[in-house]
């Protein structure tokens, strides 16, 4: 009998709740403050969940994570195409698209923390992260076009619009469907990196970091938990509405 993926993800997740249950049981023991289980976790989900403060932070957390991940998507793309296009281009970014990936993102929140406000930090740092990724996904799509297709394609005297629209952006899609969902997890895990080392106001980061200066340990574990799983719950829905052919990214 083949089992669905739905049901083995849900046994997988339902395995792995039972060993952190059975882990922070035993290490409870011989701990002064206590490993937080599956249900108080869920319990301090639920008494955050009832804090306007919490809705305001995690709506302030997704603007600025949203906003840094589309000027991300935005400035790779372009970016991308210039360097296929300009050799020189190419050869001038590449040194600073090294520099950026290799780079922490700890050390980059503390240097641009020099010259950018707490508030606008989060969204830069998640523009540098998924820059790199859309930038190299975008540009080894222009690659692999068809370049056979595209000269027969002038050859019948189809215009660069419709050679645009009808065989390279279908070209590139799949690589640029694998930069966004790949993109997407990066760019909450940096981001919420991002707030907690600058503090920044009404942001899940900062509630976070308050929680482990509070020992409240529960809600650190919670704050994690909506984390991942915003990032995952976003994967999953960019993966479905680009699904097609998506190849793996660079």
């Amino acid at each position: 009998m083949k089992v669905s993926k739905g049901w083995r993800i849900a046994a997988a997740l339902i395995f792995w709740l039972l060993v952190w249950q059975l882990g922070a049981g035993l290490a409870n023991r011989s701990l002064l403050i206590p490993v937080p289980t599956p249900a108080d976790t869920v319990s301090a989900l639920v008494r955050l969940a009832g804090t306007p403060s919490f809705w305001a932070a995690a709506g302030a957390s997704a603007l600025r994570i949203g906003a840094g991940f589309l000027a991300a998507l935005l400035l790779g793309t372009v970016c991308a195409a210039a360097s296929e296009r300009w050799a020189w281009f190419g050869a001038l970014s590449e040194p600073l698209i090294r520099l950026i990936r290799t780079v922490p993102v700890a050390v980059v929140t503390i240097l641009v923390f020099l010259w950018l406000p707490r508030q606008r930090i989060p969204g830069f740092i998640v523009l540098l992260t998924v820059l790199p990724i859309v930038w190299s996904n975008v540009a080894q799509g222009i690659r692999h076009a068809d370049r056979s297709l595209v000269e027969m394609a002038r050859v019948f005297g189809m215009g660069r619009g419709e050679i645009l629209r009808r065989i390279v952006l279908p070209g590139i899609r799949p690589y640029f469907a694998a930069a966004v969902t790949t993109g997407l997890g990066f760019a909450w895990k940096s981001g919420a990196a991002a707030e907690i080392i600058c503090r920044t106001d009404r942001s899940l980061g900062n509630l976070l970091w308050a929680g482990k200066n509070a020992v409240a340990y529960d809600e650190v574990f919670a704050l994690t938990a909506v984390i991942v799983a915003a990032g995952v719950a976003l994967e999953v829905t960019a993966d479905r509405i680009l699904k097609g052919g998506r190849r793996d990214p660079v």
